[in-house]
């Protein structure tokens, strides 16, 4: 008997019948090879060994389908029977035995470490369920069919959801009001400097609610309140609004100033409440009303009588948004009333009670322990920033005013010793982050704690445990009154007990919505399937599985799920890997990027109280329960945990570990080495690299291994482009780099730039598209330093002009077009360069302002005349960063262009503050130099002309209702679409995906482009081959003229050329390259090689069509498609780092004449966006508008990130990876046998 390893794929939800189809062809592939020991095939997968599970797989099945043993012996009777062994090989093993009367029997043996009896039974009692319904239905697909039963449905829709109860919708003015009746001597709000009675309290905010009701407040108004954290004025302030009939907007003083401005801009409160200590936080030109100031005296001190119903607006809370602009919750005060009943059974809160206000304003747990205190009969206790200080002055706090209850999170809980004298017989709730064992050990002893959770989206809480104990889990218990709480599938369709789901929240303590955004309310508040007509619930992105009990437990994020190396990893099981650990009181796991495109684990811990921890043992312990990809790649010991203002973990606070030692390899070893890995960070934005890193690995491209060579040369060493290709590593750039004293460059005679510059393939190219292009242009916006002048920039980029050929061209139309350089000096700046004036206020309106001066500077391009650049100094003011827009026409630059000229006119600039004299790096090759060398260079290309027919040769459906039409389809007629992949994805493509392929960017990004278009056309019929015939634009400054050196000329160098990408029909199998399989990779190689083939990046195409005379490669229809990719580029930032790109305009911008005939059908032009956040690919597409509807155009963009994404994912698989015939350029080898070598070496390793 040999045990076989099955996998089933049940991908695109596919019918019954389709699914045995499936299992059978994999199966039968299977036992083709049934005879493979299995210890054989656990050696040569080599999967991640644990201790926790065994390798393979997990769950068995057993089929016993043969004839039952009969064992017959003389005067014996025998009978076969079942032997226990009491232990289980596997977490589940099913045995299913087949009768002769045709019936199947079932065993399930499990793991009593993993599973109790009960929910081994329900997972039996569901498969028969399901394979009733299969069978009943075997066209239905799978995910379809129920695995619940009517119990079960019962309880997971009725009696845990959440249980209605009669309670009066009141709102908080008439729940004050019942509270202030009931007793009005009762002490309602105490603090440092005395108590105030309900009915004290109560004349106090009346007065100022009649202030703000003269005012102009009343339902539905927003009144912002600027005011001390934990102070009476506060308390009385937020009562006030809501007897004016408005709702409040906290604003907490120590927030980032740019933050409260964002929220007041956003919200437009109609009134600012604050204090003339608290008014420095406020925007310029706010005009607050100061309470500390405001004479009431003389204001009646009866309520106003505002009018609220429970559906108008109680309070606006602002949380974190995940595009970055945080978003304004609004919760009304339907459900204040049952929170307060929750509160009052579960939490033993009323009348004598004392309720500490510990959290932020900004956070809506203020707005819990509010009402909490003044609405249940209690008191809320209001204490000093200092003496809500975790530690010693919280607890001095908790003691001195005789606290009963208490909201605290986990993150202060764990800071804290649980002192007996600490709430004692009290009640302290956990709430606004996971509850760990260890703390609930620790305060659950001589008080009652309580497990609380709610998102910001609904009235404070959804769900509260009860008294938790040590040694369990802690749960997040049951719904509060009057809301539903639903685990469901990604269908919608509740879970099992049991089972993890996402969470959503039902009922009348939902938020309205989030304030002026439709759209993501309507995203994230959805029609609830189980409940009345127009009932909502909102899917609030955590992870959570009903217990046995019917209590809630909290597992994680959804977004905690993340994936490193291939593998889905959720966060949360590492953290309770680590919790367990002695040594550990509190635990963070997260993903850092760092270094960009190098994702790794990294866990924070903080010591038990009276322990320390170890990195090394800690990172062991991890390892024996987890399996490697699990283990952080470092833990971080800390003191404590950095907090937000609300008491939460600040996750972005947390330190960058130290992971050089670990992370980079083998050292730089001498000078050369060092320089060059320190180039590679530079580049790369990385911290250190090791010397056998390769350049493109880490992510590096053809563009900027031009920069590369120009910066090793500024560093004293002379490279090649080619040997950047060749030798990749700094150890291996070291050893064939030259000293640049010792370099042999080329002496040129003076005035080699200057004269007629024959037109390279790029501009003859442009002369044959024909119409206008005056507009034609590039162009950057950048950051420039406080302090700037006038006249300083224009020294800065005389400078410039004077240096680069290029910029002081001018266009020559005879028959063959040319460029005229004149000698430096004649082209003066003054003339160029307009000041305009800077606001920087808001950003529409700043980009409004840059998109009209680009335009216009667009306009004054000339290059018949010699006006190839402009520039637009937005001058900031005295002291203040304003910015500069540079025009230039594209016949004089390009993508690389700019990254020589930027840091030019930085450099330029930082010398004449200096008083010193620029001066820029030499131009080792002029432009004109390299185009009369490229022509006489062409004829000897001849030998690639069979290659370029071959490439024009062939079919090329049309894409869209016709082909280009050079009068009709002008720029003007250009619609664009603009795509971002997320930085995980983009990440695997620059790095991961290359390095496991041995590829560049391109060969990676066409591959995805090839595979989606062929897809795409197929769909649409408008072909069914594989093939694409794509015009590839690349950087043209090839290494093909000897002794020319390009790193730091500018010009136009672009090369076009079509290419014919043919990735195979994996595309069209639901098992081949969309599943992520190794059809993925075969499709990878062959672009690659089909690339490869390709001589010197495709300039000999434009070199024999354009500059031999006779034409020996004709004009032929141009491919519909155009691609390119334009590199990596800083991402705009708002930190204003001088010459840096700023954040009103693309980072590389650009535009044409109107009427300038379109270049393609359809174009994608893709780069490469440095962001905080990670590295960012954002593609461009645009096309002919009469020939494509945005639908379709987007339909394609979608596939190409589809593609993109399952290239990334692939990357790692086991099987994901190899080589292809060239690289390996020794010897000769066809794909095949280079697959099978590899194959052959994985086996033995």
């Amino acid at each position: 008997m040999n045990t076989l390893v099955l996998r089933t794929d049940v991908s695109g939800d596919p019918g019954f019948r389709e699914l045995l189809g499936r299992v059978r062809e994999w199966d039968l592939g299977a036992y083709a090879h049934q005879d493979v020991p299995f210890e054989r095939v656990v050696d040569v997968v080599a999967p991640e060994r644990s201790q926790a599970r065994h390798p393979l797989f997990q769950v068995m099945l057993v089929l016993q389908n043969t004839a039952a043993a009969d064992l017959r012996l003389p005067g014996l009777e025998t009978r076969v029977r079942r032997i226990d062994t009491g232990a289980a090989k596997f977490d589940l093993a099913f045995e299913m035995t087949e009768h002769p009367d045709g019936a199947v029997e079932g065993l399930l043996e499990y793991a009593t470490d993993l599973f109790d009896p009960a929910t081994a039974r329900s997972i039996a009692t569901r498969l028969v369920r399901l394979l009733d319904a299969l069978t009943a239905d075997p066209d239905a697909p799978i995910g379809s069919h129920d695995v619940l039963d009517a119990g079960e449905r019962r309880q997971v829709l009725g009696e845990w959801s959440g249980a209605g109860r009669e309670i009066s919708p009141l709102t908080v003015p008439e729940l004050f009001a019942r509270r202030g009746a009931a007793g009005p001597q009762a002490p309602a709000l105490i603090s440092d400097e005395g108590t105030l009675s309900a009915a004290e309290l109560d004349v106090r905010a009346n007065r100022l609610a009649q202030h703000l009701v003269g005012a102009g407040i009343g339902a539905e108004s927003l009144v912002a309140l600027a005011l001390p954290r934990s102070s009476e004025e506060l308390v009385v302030a937020v009562l006030a609004v809501w007897k004016a009939g408005g709702a409040y907007l906290p604003v907490d003083p120590a927030y980032p100033a740019e933050r409260i401005a964002y929220m007041l801009g956003d919200a437009r409160p109609a009134l600012v409440l604050a204090t003339t200590g608290t008014t420095d936080c406020l925007p310029e030109g706010t005009q607050p009303v100061l309470l500390d100031v405001l004479d009431l005296s003389g204001v009646p001190a009866t309520a106003p009588g505002a009018r609220v119903r429970p559906e108008n607006p109680a309070y606006v809370i602002y949380t974190s948004g995940s595009t970055g602009r945080p978003k304004g919750v609004v919760v009304s005060h339907a459900g204040v009333a049952s929170l307060l009943a929750t509160q009052a059974e579960r939490l033993g809160v009323g009348p004598g009670s004392r309720v500490l206000q510990f959290a932020s304003p900004s956070f809506d747990a203020a707005f819990w322990e509010l009402c909490m205190g003044l609405l249940s009969g209690a008191a809320v206790v209001v204490a000093g920033a200092q003496g809500l200080q975790p530690g010693e002055p919280l607890a001095d706090t908790l003691r001195t005013h005789r606290v009963t209850h208490a909201t605290l999170p986990p993150v202060v809980l764990a800071a804290m010793g649980a002192g007996e004298d600490l709430l004692p017989g009290g009640t302290l709730v956990s709430a606004g982050e996971a509850l760990s064992g260890e703390v609930v050990a620790r305060w659950s002893a001589g008080r009652n704690l309580v497990n609380a959770y709610g998102p910001t989206e609904t009235t404070v809480c959804a769900s509260m445990s009860g008294a938790l104990g040590a040694g369990e889990v802690p749960p997040i218990g049951r719904p509060v009154f009057n809301s539903g709480l639903y685990v469901l599938d990604a269908r919608l369709r509740p879970v099992p007990p049991g089972v993890t789901g996402e969470l959503y929240v039902a009922g009348v303590s939902l938020a309205r919505g989030y304030l002026g955004r439709a759209g993501l309310t309507a995203e994230r508040f959805v029609a609830a399937p189980f409940g009345g007509p127009g009932e909502r619930m909102y899917r609030t992105g955590d992870l959570a599985r009903w217990r046995a009990d019917g209590q809630l437990e909290y597992v994680g994020r959804a977004d905690d799920q993340v994936k490193i190396r291939g593998f889905r990893i959720e966060l949360g099981e590492i953290e309770a890997v680590l919790a367990r650990h002695e040594s550990v009181g509190q635990v963070a796991v997260l993903v850092r990027a760092d270094t960009p495109g190098v994702k790794q684990l990294v866990a924070y811990v903080v010591p038990r109280a009276g322990t320390s921890a170890d990195p090394a043992p800690l990172r062991a312990h991890v390892g024996e329960a987890l399996p490697d990809y699990m283990v952080p790649a470092a833990v971080v010991v800390l003191e404590a945990f950095p907090q937000t203002p609300n008491g939460k973990l600040d996750r972005k606070a947390l330190p960058a570990p130290d992971l050089s030692a670990a992370s980079t390899g083998r050292q730089a070893a001498t000078e050369r080495e060092e320089v060059l890995c320190g180039l590679f960070g530079e580049l790369l934005n990385l911290t250190s690299v090791g010397v056998d890193a390769s350049f493109f690995d880490l992510g590096g491209d053809s563009i900027m291994s031009i920069q590369l060579v120009s910066r090793a040369r500024a560093a004293g060493l002379v490279i090649r482009p080619g040997q950047v290709f060749e030798h990749r590593t700094p150890a291996g750039l070291a050893l064939v780099a030259e000293a640049a004293e010792d370099a042999a460059v080329p002496v040129l005679p003076a005035g080699s730039g200057t004269g007629r510059v024959p037109a390279t393939p790029i501009v003859h190219w442009l002369r044959e598209r024909g119409g206008p292009i005056g507009r034609f242009h590039q162009s950057v916006l950048l950051h420039t330093p406080a302090g700037l002048t006038l006249d300083r920039l224009t020294e800065a980029l005389q400078v410039l002009l004077d240096h680069h050929d290029a910029l002081r061209a001018r266009l020559v139309r005879d028959d063959d077009w040319a460029l005229d350089v004149p000698r430096p000096g004649t082209v003066r700046a003054a003339g160029l360069v307009r000041r305009a004036e800077w606001a920087g206020t808001l950003a529409e309106e700043s980009r409004a302002a840059v998109a009209a001066e680009a335009d216009a500077a667009a306009g004054r391009l000339d290059p018949d005349a010699g006006v190839m650049l402009q520039a637009v100094w937005f001058d900031g003011g005295p002291g203040r960063s304003g910015r500069l827009l540079l025009v230039a026409h594209h016949l004089v630059v390009d993508g690389v262009s700019w990254r020589i000229l930027v840091p030019d006119l930085a450099a330029a600039c930082e010398a004449l503050d200096k008083g010193a004299e620029p001066s820029p790096a030499p131009v080792p090759t002029p432009l004109r130099v390299w185009s009369e060398a490229l022509t006489a260079a062409a004829p000897g290309r001849a030998d690639e002309l069979p290659l370029w027919r071959r490439q024009s040769a062939g079919d090329d459906p049309v894409l869209g209702s016709g082909r280009l039409d050079l009068g009709r389809d002008t720029f003007a007629t250009e619609r664009t679409l603009v795509r971002a992949l997320s930085p995980e994805h983009t990440a695997a493509l620059l790095a991961d995906v290359p390095a496991a392929y041995h590829a560049g960017v391109n060969d990676v990004l066409l591959t995805a482009f090839a595979v989606a278009v062929a897809d795409w056309r197929t769909r649409r019929g408008k072909g069914s081959g594989t093939a694409v015939l794509v015009d590839l634009e690349g950087h043209g400054r090839e290494d093909v003229v000897d002794g020319a050196d390009l790193t730091r000329t500018v010009g136009w160098f672009t090369s076009l050329h079509p290419v014919r990408l043919d990735p195979g029909a994996g595309h069209r199998t639901g098992s081949g390259f969309w599943s992520g399989g190794p059809a993925a990779g075969e499709a990878l190689k062959r672009i690659k090689e089909q690339l490869r083939a390709v001589p010197d990046g495709g300039i000999g195409h434009g070199m024999l069509r354009h500059l031999v005379p006779g034409g020996p490669l004709p004009r032929t229809a141009p491919p519909q498609l155009g691609f390119n990719y334009l590199g990596r580029f800083p991402a705009a930032s708002r930190s204003e780092e001088p010459w840096t790109a700023a954040p009103e305009a693309d980072a590389l911008g650009g535009g044409a004449d109107p009427a300038m005939p379109l270049t393609h059908e359809l174009e994608l032009n893709a780069l490469t966006e440095d962001r905080p956040e990670g590295p960012c690919l954002v593609a461009t597409w645009s096309w002919a508008g009469d020939l494509f509807t945005e639908p379709e155009v987007a339909d394609l963009a979608g596939t190409w990130a589809r593609a993109l994404a399952v290239l990334a994912d692939h990357a790692g698989a086991p099987e994901a990876g190899g080589h292809t015939p060239s690289d390996l350029t020794l010897v000769s080898l066809s794909q095949a046998e280079i697959d099978l070598l590899e194959a052959d070496w994985r086996t033995a390793q």
